[in-house]
């Protein structure tokens, strides 16, 4: 729902809320929230909720912070009780002194989309997203069993998420996003859910609030539902393909040189990128192989990313080996300004380049971080702080015990 405050505080009021969620997002895609009281919702509007940075991985160096509403992003959450209504709100992060925090993805977002608009340009993305379910055991503990061992476009009963994948839509339906189609995938137990493309903000929310509804309805149901990359060896991994539409914002057809910019700019930033978009070291086993988001690309089907041919002043760019551990406000705001570089570098397309494979790319989380290191780009877009952060703690997992996915 897109609301004005006094719509939001009315809404809160009319339909008995009880708690309102501030949510977030880590450096690391990790959802986070504090449920407040609905007589405390005023107040922070104007005031915002102080909160530890500390102990939110990636925002270590940044000392208390505050988390403001954005009443744009009602949302509510229908796995909840019916009496006693939970909503939730995605936040921004402020310091103190009121300017926004530097690891704010949702406020870094906005600014990409801003610098955008500023040059007639607008964007809509599209997510298609594998995911797993495992049986749980008496106790309700997740086990490494699949729940079926149906393979691709199976039906039940040998599919037995059709059910599940009703549930999560029927959900996501009630908090406002659109999903397309939904099915089983190639591994056994493996799902995946596509979505009516939206302008970059709203598909960002709309994947943040997917995985939440995929994980508690599965809880809900007595199973347990995974993100992770490669959570069953032997078996096909989970990835993630990002489409993105370019258009211009008016009714004329947007310039075809900033949509060539634009494109290649995206495709030259995209070694520094990697980290971000496959953050786990297991990430990187999925290159190559044979599933759906790696290989649906119309131009390539073993490349990284394409760029396909502009068709009514329009471009598009599939991203289609990313995975589901993304922060997906950081992932599409690093994707924008990559493009927003290349306008602002007038680059040219080449016309012998119209994708990445996978082989041209760094082959494993350690390689990718080396990049994203020595990146100027990137270091002007996340400060100097954050972004040394973000590669610390990642070196000290792939070294170490790999992240789980919560």
């Amino acid at each position: 729902m897109k609301c004005t405050v006094k719509e939001v505080l009315q809404y809160v009021e009319e339909n008995d809320v009880k708690f309102v969620k501030l949510t977030f997002c880590d450096m690391f895609g990790r959802q986070k929230n504090v449920s407040v009281t609905a007589q405390q919702l005023p107040l922070i509007f104007e005031n915002g909720h102080l909160f530890d940075s500390s102990a939110v991985h990636g925002f270590g160096c940044a000392g208390d912070l505050l988390l403001f509403p954005d009443a744009k992003t009602l949302t509510v959450l229908p796995w909840r009780p019916q009496t006693g209504e939970v909503v939730s709100l995605l936040s921004y992060i402020k310091r103190s002194d009121g300017s926004f925090f530097e690891g704010d993805a949702l406020h870094l977002l906005d600014c990409a989309k801003g610098e955008l608009y500023k040059r007639g340009l607008s964007c809509e993305i599209g997510t298609e997203c594998d995911f797993y379910v495992f049986k749980s055991d008496a106790e309700g503990n997740p086990t490494s069993t699949p729940v079926d061992r149906a393979g691709y476009f199976d039906s039940s009963p040998a599919d037995a998420c059709e059910n599940l994948r009703r549930d999560i839509i029927l959900n996501l339906e009630d908090m406002g996003i659109v999903p397309t189609s939904s099915h089983h995938e190639r591994g056994p137990g493996q799902n995946e859910i596509e979505f009516v493309p939206t302008e970059a903000a709203n598909a960002a929310r709309n994947f943040l609030y997917f995985k939440s509804a995929v994980r508690n309805v599965s809880h809900i149901s007595g199973v347990h539902a995974t993100f992770a990359p490669k959570p069953v060896k032997g078996n096909v991994g989970s990835g993630l393909r990002i489409t993105l539409t370019l258009g211009s914002v008016g009714d004329k057809a947007a310039q075809p040189e900033l949509l060539d910019a634009f494109t290649e700019g995206v495709l030259k930033k995209v070694p520094e990128m990697i980290a971000f978009f496959n953050s786990m070291p297991e990430s990187y086993e999925l290159f190559g192989e044979v599933r759906a988001p790696a290989y649906g690309a119309e131009l390539n089907r073993v490349s990284y990313i394409s760029a396909l041919p502009q068709q009514n002043g329009k471009c598009r760019i599939e991203l289609n080996a990313a995975d589901g551990m993304i922060n997906p406000f950081l992932s599409f705001a690093l994707i924008l300004q990559a493009g927003l570089f290349g306008i602002e570098k007038k680059l040219v397309r080449r016309s012998d380049k119209c994708f990445i494979g996978c082989d041209e790319l760094p082959r494993s989380l350690g390689e990718a971080l080396d990049c994203a290191e020595k990146s100027k780009w990137l270091r002007s877009i996340l400060s100097d702080g954050i972004l040394d952060e973000y590669i610390r703690i990642k070196r000290r997992r792939d070294e170490a015990d790999l992240w789980s996915d919560i």
